[in-house]
């Protein structure tokens, strides 16, 4: 008997287990702000953004080209925003780039509308269309064995959330 004949042979088979059925509802008592705020982002008003960032590039569709080099603060829109965990979804279509929101230092998305989860954002993308989207969820972050947190390590070191109407 060869030694992997031996080492399944030792395996033993797994209770069945029930399936728990068809999900059917997650909680809606979500706050956006407050999943924000656990995420490492701040929300601010439109007047508090120009004193903050005063001289952010704005990216929008009519724009000819944006040189990724020299982009310190950059300025999308968002698709909406996820409750439950701050998370928002941005596709290639509001980027200059793909790349762009990893590769500033301060990013500053721009939000209408807010789902409470992410089965309902899941649901809401059925008919999206892009080719390539993700959901962003705070500034980048990395942490060692000791628990040493890292803001900003391989992406953006800040993310500024801008909800308007």
């Amino acid at each position: 008997m060869s030694s992997r004949d031996q080492i399944l042979g030792k395996i033993e088979p797994l209770e069945p287990v029930q399936h728990p059925g068809v999900f059917t509802k997650a909680s809606e008592g979500f706050d956006f702000i407050a999943s924000l705020a656990v995420v490492g982002a701040r929300v601010v008003s439109p007047s508090e953004l120009e004193e903050l960032f005063p001289g952010r590039r704005r990216f929008d569709k009519t724009m000819d080209g944006l040189s990724l080099a020299d982009v310190e603060v950059l300025e999308i829109d968002g698709e909406f925003g996820v409750a439950e965990n701050g998370a928002i979804w941005l596709t290639e279509e509001a980027m200059p780039h793909r790349v762009a929101p990893f590769i500033c230092q301060h990013l500053v998305i721009n939000v209408t509308e807010i789902v409470p989860t992410m089965h309902a954002a899941y649901a809401r993308l059925g008919g999206v269309k892009s080719g390539f989207g993700l959901f962003l969820a705070g500034p980048s972050k990395t942490a060692d064995i000791e628990q040493s947190l890292v803001v900003g390590a391989h992406g953006a070191r800040s993310l500024t959330i801008v909800i308007r109407s």
